[in-house]
């Protein structure tokens, strides 16, 4: 993920985009995801299906919630029983009846081809590492000995039907990895109706909307008031009725304030009193909408002790990375057909809800001319492709330089009318300011230039509006599904509720997350994690040291950076503190009969005034920035931090229940990835201290060159299931290397333990044919399975800067002859062909 990217979190607004290219909401109504993450971070997963839209007294969904146990204590455990349906208790005693059943069998069976007078959890144990073939498939399989020991204790019982109920043993590991691992677990996980894409980690992040639906719609009234703002921000957001009743006036109130929009008050907009630095300046500062650039506030990328101003440019009306849908308009006719026609169905509600008529052909005339400028402005942004190089995106300048790249805005009113007013003088015209886009800016401005002022203002209104549409009731909903459908293929709207968590968690992320965490995590996940993060860190370390291609010198510098990256695990320990979480929200005051639209505009006054008072504070590089009730995992450049929320840290990734070989193949690939990320295409360009600064030798340099283009052309030749398109090699690089070193860590760290231990560990039930290495490259596999309907795959292809997950998979394990060792693979098979890619 590029460097110079806001954090959401900070930079709330209307109009924000999210890191997930998968997330249409970041399109359509810029509301921060659970995929969000700090825009300087690179995050593991951007597996986001939608879920945000629908009506108040839609159902649960129909997924089903107990293949994973949920690692909570006592009190979640008996909520959540309590919240079952008859129907679904009868079938969970059944399916808790099996599983014993299952133990008890394997058990019997197991101590039956060994000594009787071994205790109840292993039979006695044996070294052999003899390996014969399979009917199933040929890998390198462990036969039963007479003595094998088998682990039955419940976390292996556990994790060794999460990985038997996923595989598809009659396809060849040596040839598709993907499918032995993944295939059964595709097969019987259809992607429901209102997601666009289902795999492990959508699966895993619906489990935890349940878990947070449950919380936040308790009726115990929290003693921490930050804790009951996001239960009232919760029921806030739940309460259609009175958002029928509102409709849109709120906004519709305001439209006056920044001069009208001419698409809807046509008689009431003049030219004349058009101001585009007022227009820009309000709606930023009102509505936390941004349409020709972005300004945040973030670590000067040389110098990160301080905290600075960055401009960059702006984001289409159709998300991050979406130029290609403007510029491909015959590929793309019918979603650019779909987004004129919710242009015009939104204007409608407006103009119903204002008692207002338009000439339909004056109105077809403005939509078309948002399109056509809207595809102007695509061919001008800079593809998120060339923007990886953070050298030429460090531009510093003073405020008044920016007068020279776009004359129609003036600059320090602009600043002074978005600031907090206590910080109105803060900047004068030679406050420094980073571009990230110089020439950008320059283009836009010639544009701007060339276009009727009349199409700038409706384009920008519309894009507030658009931005909006959360904020009010359902009848937009079954309109944003339409572009829904034709963006992503999701067929139906998601129920409130998953919207409701979604946005709640978004804007009160630590409040959120402390709720989260005393009900569902155990702190002793939070030491193991650690632990393996030592362990990972090791292993990276190792690397470095073996590899043949950097001088010493380089070799110093990269292992000193690996030493110094910061850990942020599980949550802030303040938030378990009430007094202390209070505190944090001391000037945000939420009530529980604040309409939904106040409260978007109290949490978006406190977040934009938290983000300019960083300028006046040295950066942070210990603040724990992203909600643990989140999965998914970061990494910084400019904190040199890795980051796991409470949310990613339970099964099917981690357990402290969980055999070794199966934490280190999910978990810590994640977290090898997440130090990997330090040493990518970006990471490999800021030093210990997260600064932007080229500690390579010129030697070393082009060694890393050669290997990083390498796995360009790689996962260039892959063309993705479901579409004509290949991986964009370039955009993806960053986080294909990070796969690659994240499994290989995870490996050595795995072997590692194995040598300390002094022995293997006993087998997994059920899978005693498959050594403890296979059953870490299974782990691993098992991580990412999932699928998504074809015109979400196409999405990704063209906005994510992740590989689809089959290539997470068989990309790396092809360059990895570990996995090849493990599973005896011929030489020359997919898996094990004769030329590797390998950067770390």
């Amino acid at each position: 993920m590029p460097s110079f990217y806001p954090p959401d979190y900070v930079h709330l607004k209307m109009g924000g985009t999210n890191e997930s290219q998968m997330q249409l909401m970041a399109m359509q109504d810029g509301t921060p995801t659970e995929t969000s993450s700090p825009r300087s971070s690179s995050p593991m997963s951007a597996d986001a299906p939608s879920a945000t839209t629908a009506t108040a007294d839609d159902t649960l969904s129909p997924l089903p919630r107990i293949m994973y146990k949920d690692g909570g204590n006592g009190k979640s455990t008996i909520r959540w029983w309590y919240n079952r349906t008859k129907m679904e208790r009868a079938l969970l005693l059944f399916i808790l009846f099996l599983l014993s059943l299952l133990a008890f069998t394997l058990l019997a069976l197991a101590c039956s081809q060994g000594q009787s007078d071994k205790v109840a959890k292993t039979c006695a144990s044996d070294s052999s590492g003899t390996t014969v073939g399979n009917t199933d498939a040929p890998v390198a399989n462990m036969p039963p000995t007479e003595h094998e020991e088998i682990c039955t204790t419940e976390g292996c019982v556990q994790a060794a039907n999460n990985l038997i109920m996923a595989m598809n043993n009659s396809v060849d590991p040596c040839e598709n990895f993907y499918e032995y691992a993944c295939g059964k677990w595709n097969r019987n996980h259809p992607i429901p109706d209102d997601m666009f894409a289902f795999g492990t980690f959508a699966f895993v992040r619906e489990h935890m909307r349940q878990q947070m639906r449950v919380l936040l719609e308790s009726e115990v009234v929290s003693k921490s008031r930050a804790v009951q703002m996001v239960k009232d921000s919760y029921k806030i957001c739940m309460n259609v009725t009175e958002l029928r009743k509102k409709k849109t006036k709120p906004l519709q109130k305001g439209f006056e304030d920044i001069g009208y929009w001419p698409m809807l008050h046509p008689d009431k907009w003049a030219k004349e009193k058009f101001n585009m630095t007022e227009l820009l300046a309000q709606t930023r500062r009102q509505y936390g909408n941004e349409v020709f650039f972005q300004i945040y506030v973030y670590a000067d990328a040389k110098n990160t002790k301080q905290n600075r101003l960055y401009i960059d440019q702006g984001v289409l009306g159709l998300g991050r990375g979406s130029r290609d849908y403007y510029l491909n308009s015959t590929m793309f006719s019918n979603h650019l057909q779909a987004y004129k026609k919710y242009i015009r169905q939104v204007v409608e509600i407006f103009m119903d809800d204002g008692n207002f008529t338009r000439d339909s052909e004056e109105l077809l005339a403005d939509e078309l001319a948002i399109i056509e400028f809207e595809k102007k402005l695509a061919t001008i942004i800079v593809p998120e492709d060339d923007r990886r190089n953070n050298t030429r995106m460090y531009n510093k300048h003073r405020v008044a330089d920016l007068k020279e790249m776009i004359p129609q805005v003036e600059w320090l009113s602009f600043f002074r009318g978005i600031m907090p007013k206590s910080m109105e003088t803060f900047v004068d015209e030679n406050t420094e300011i980073i571009v990230n886009e110089v020439e950008y800016l320059k283009n836009v401005s010639q544009l701007i230039a060339s276009t009727d002022e009349r199409i700038l203002a409706n384009y920008v209104i519309w894009r507030l509006v658009q931005s909006s549409i959360k904020l009010f009731d359902d009848r937009f909903d079954d309109i944003k599904q339409d572009l829904v459908r034709v963006m992503t293929g999701q067929e139906t709207k998601s129920a409130r509720w998953k919207g409701c968590i979604q946005s709640t968690v978004s804007y009160l992320p630590l409040a959120a997350g402390s709720i989260y965490i005393e009900e569902h995590f155990h702190k002793n996940d939070k030491q193991e994690a650690l632990l393996m993060i030592d362990n990972l860190r090791a292993a990276f370390i190792e690397l470095v040291k073996d590899s043949n291609w950097m001088n010493e010198e380089t070799k110093t510098v990269a292992i000193e950076k690996a030493r110094n990256i910061i850990n942020h695990i599980g949550y802030p320990d303040f938030i378990q503190v009430d007094a202390k979480l209070d505190d944090y929200y001391k000037n945000l005051h939420v009530t529980a009969n604040d309409t939904y639209f106040e409260l978007f505009m109290k949490v978006l006054i406190w977040t934009q005034e938290k983000e300019f008072f960083r300028l006046r504070e040295p950066f942070d590089k210990n603040e724990f920035d992203v909600s643990p009730a989140v999965v998914n995992a970061f990494y910084s450049p400019e904190k040199n931090a890795i980051t796991f929320p409470a949310g990613i840290l339970q099964p099917p990734f981690f357990s402290g229940s969980f055999p070794k070989a199966v934490n280190y193949g999910s978990i810590g690939a994640v977290i090898g990835h997440e130090i990997t990320h330090g040493f990518d295409d970006q990471g490999s360009q800021f030093d210990k201290d997260g600064n932007l600064e080229n500690w390579w030798n010129n030697d070393s340099l082009a060694g890393f060159q050669e290997r990083k283009k390498c796995i360009i052309d790689q996962y260039s030749q892959y063309k993705v299931p479901g579409t004509d398109f290949k991986i964009n090699g370039k955009l993806t690089q960053g986080e294909n290397i990070a796969d690659n070193g994240g499994v290989k860590e995870a490996y050595r760290a795995y072997r590692k333990y194995i040598v300390k231990r002094g022995s293997e560990e006993p087998k997994l039930p059920g899978l005693q044919h498959l050594s403890n290495d296979q059953v870490f490259f299974l782990s691993y596999a098992h991580f990412w399975c999932g699928h998504k309907k074809d015109a979400a795959a196409v999405q990704q292809v063209l906005t994510d800067e992740h590989s689809p997950e089959i290539f997470r998979v068989i990309g790396v394990l092809s360059n990895l002859k570990e996995f090849s060792k493990a599973y005896n693979c011929p030489k020359n098979s997919r898996l094990n062909p004769e030329q590797r890619c390998v950067v770390w």
